[in-house]
C-alpha cells in the first residue's frame, strides 16, 4: 500500500578506518527502519555517503566540493569513529569534524558513535588515536559506543526515531489519517502500549574437525503495540522465586538514562540476555514509559524459550 512521506537524507560520515562491514550494518538498519517505521512517521530515510554519491570535480578543495554536493543537503548525520580522527581540512580537525560542525550549526540532528570493537594495538596510529580522544573529549555531546553488530543496529534505530520525532507534527498528522483503517492492539488508539517478550535464535558452527556445535542466544524485546511513540522507556527484571537470580541483560545506557529514549509505534528494541545453563527459566519484567497520559506501566512474566 502506498503512502505519502517526507524524504530525509542521512549523511553517514566517518574516517577511512571505519570498516565497510560497519557501514553495511548502518545501511541495513536504515532499510529496516524504513520498512517498519516509515509509514507510521510518514518518512523515508535515504543514506548518503561520499563513496557512493559524490561525483568527481576539479578546481576546489575536496571537502568544499563534498559540502556543496552532499553535506549541505542532508537532514541528519550519523558520524562514526573507530581509532582515527582523519585528515585536517582548511577549517576543521578532519573532514568528519567539519561535517559535524557544519550540520550542527545548520540545526540538523547529529549523532556521534564510536566503535569499541577489539583492535590490534600494534597497528594503531597513536598520534591519530590521541587526536581522536582529544576531539571527542572536546565535544558537548553524548557519544555512544558499540562493540557488536546488535549494538550498532540499536543505536541507528534509536537515532532515526529521535531525529524524525523532532518533526512530530508531520508524524502526528500521518498517524491521525490512518486511525480509521489501521489495526491496533492498544485499547486507546492514540496512546503507546509497550510490552516485553523473549525471543531466541540458534546458530550452528562447524569446527576444523567437522564437529557441529549449536549455540542459542536470547533477547529481551520491548515492543510498542500502540499508536503513538513511547518516550523514556525503561525496564527492570524481577525474580519470580526467591531462590532465583534475575537474568543479566546487556544495556547500552547508564543507570540514569532510559533504556530506549523514543520507541516508535509498532517498533521494537532488542537487548541481549546473558543467560547460561543455570539461569532461572522465567522472570517478571516491568516496563515503564511516558506518553500523553503521563507515566505508564506494564508487567509480564517471561520465559526462556
Amino acid at each position: 500500500m502506498s503512502y505519502s512521506a517526507t524524504v530525509r537524507r542521512l549523511l553517514i560520515s566517518c574516517p577511512g578506518d571505519v570498516p565497510e562491514t560497519d557501514m553495511a550494518i548502518v545501511h541495513k538498519a536504515i532499510n529496516r527502519w524504513n520498512g517498519i517505521y516509515g509509514q507510521g512517521f510518514a518518512t523515508a530515510v535515504i543514506p548518503i555517503s561520499w563513496g557512493a554519491h559524490a561525483t568527481a570535480e576539479f578546481g576546489r578543495h575536496p571537502q568544499e566540493i563534498l559540502n556543496e554536493q552532499l553535506v549541505d543537503h542532508c537532514d541528519v548525520c550519523i558520524a562514526i569513529f573507530a581509532n582515527r580522527l582523519g585528515t585536517r581540512t582548511a577549517v576543521a580537525e578532519s573532514g568528519t569534524a567539519e561535517e559535524i560542525d557544519r550540520l550542527n550549526e545548520a540545526g540538523r540532528y547529529v549523532a556521534v558513535l564510536q566503535s569499541r570493537r577489539p583492535v590490534d594495538t600494534t597497528k594503531l596510529d597513536l598520534d591519530q588515536a590521541k587526536c581522536l580522544h582529544d576531539y571527542l573529549a572536546s565535544l558537548q555531546a553524548l557519544i555512544l559506543g558499540y562493540a557488536t553488530d546488535v549494538e550498532l543496529e540499536n543505536h541507528v534505530d534509536a537515532i532515526l526515531t529521535a531525529a524524525v520525532s523532532r518533526d512530530g507534527a508531520r508524524a502526528e498528522l500521518q498517524l491521525q489519517s490512518e486511525t480509521d483503517t489501521a489495526d491496533s492492539s492498544s485499547a486507546t488508539s492514540g496512546y503507546a502500549e509497550v510490552w516485553p517478550r523473549v525471543e531466541s535464535s540458534e546458530r550452528t558452527k562447524t569446527n576444523s574437525k567437522g564437529k557441529v556445535r549449536t549455540t542459542r542466544s536470547w533477547y529481551l524485546v520491548l515492543e510498542n503495540t500502540g499508536r503513538a511513540a513511547a518516550q523514556d522507556v525503561r525496564f527492570s527484571l524481577e525474580a519470580i522465586n526467591d531462590s532465583d537470580e534475575t537474568w543479566p541483560v546487556h544495556r547500552d545506557t547508564n543507570d540514569d538514562a532510559p533504556d530506549v529514549e523514543i520507541l516508535a509505534p509498532r517498533g521494537n528494541f532488542r537487548f541481549p540476555i546473558l543467560a547460561s545453563m543455570g539461569s532461572a527459566p522465567q522472570a517478571r519484567c516491568v516496563v515503564t514509559w511516558v506518553d500523553e497520559r503521563g507515566q505508564q506501566r506494564n508487567m509480564a512474566s517471561l520465559r526462556l524459550t
